[in-house]
């Protein structure tokens, strides 16, 4: 392995990026990260799924590696099983997004200590938490008792109605609520400064990595503070073009291992 660009980790998002349009990790892709691993190169999966229905990708991969976890608002460490940073909304803030959710037509997943509540009509998120039937709960969220600190909320729902759920946080908050869409239909409200992109600079800085020492991949728009913090950051083939426009460089489709694929060539080694 040449590893010409002295590479130290490699981030990556799961889906869209490293998981195929089956929820799967190819064989190819699979070998590739474990031989990468076995190298001595660090393995971080950042994505914007929770801890329930994501952590089985990290000990698939066999990375022990801490992850990022609700687009950055949470880092984990697989060994300790303990979070090493875990950032909220405060009550106030999450009591009006759970008020906001009473009388909109987009459904509410919201996460609060790696537990997932939902209505039943917010109990199927088949992109970013395929898992919401078998691990959410399902609840009335007008009785859901305060104090409440969520990690992150997730509005199930057509642009239209998304869009006018962020107009009301920020003109209420500003930038006390960082949004952002995972998915077209998928409307995300994190706590101010979390980002995966921050995330991936706090969990680099703790390992002394720098940012030209990361190679890093993501397809949507959660992922572009983690591509253009990375000196690496690269856009995949399926990315949205606002996407592209910012990353370093494009892998290939993620159904075509476009991961896998790339990695080999910048680091110079071939695995089938």
């Amino acid at each position: 392995m040449e590893n010409r660009h002295h590479i130290k980790a490699i981030a990556v998002d799961l889906d869209g990026t490293l998981l195929t349009s089956q929820s799967k990790i190819s064989e190819i892709t699979l070998k590739t990260l474990r031989y990468v691993i076995n190298r001595g190169i660090h393995v971080v999966v950042a994505t914007g799924r929770s801890l329930p229905s994501a952590i089985g990708f990290v000990e698939e991969i066999n990375t022990r590696f801490p992850a990022i976890f609700y687009n950055g608002a949470c880092i984990h460490d697989p060994v300790s099983h303990l979070d090493l940073y875990h950032t909220t909304h405060n009550p106030e803030i999450s009591r009006t997004i759970i008020d906001l959710s009473l009388t909109s037509t987009a459904p509410l997943q919201a996460f609060i200590d790696h537990t997932l509540y939902c209505t039943e009509a917010g109990s199927t998120a088949s992109y970013v938490e395929p898992e919401s039937w078998s691990i959410g709960k399902i609840i009335d969220f007008s009785t859901l008792p305060d104090p409440i600190n969520l990690t992150k909320a997730l509005f199930i729902g057509d642009f239209a109605e998304t869009e006018r759920i962020r107009t009301e946080l920020h003109q209420m908050y500003g930038d006390l609520v960082h949004t952002v869409y995972s998915h077209e239909h998928y409307f995300e409200v994190l706590p101010t400064g979390a980002t995966k992109g921050t995330a991936l600079q706090r969990l680099m800085e703790r390992y002394h990595i720098g940012a030209h020492e990361v190679l890093a991949f993501g397809d949507a728009d959660n992922d572009r503070e983690m591509l253009q913090w990375a000196q690496y950051g690269i856009a995949m083939g399926n990315a949205h073009d606002t996407v592209k426009s910012i990353a370093a460089g494009t892998a290939s489709h993620h159904d075509d291992d476009g991961v896998a694929h790339t990695i080999q060539e910048f680091l110079g080694f071939t695995i089938t």
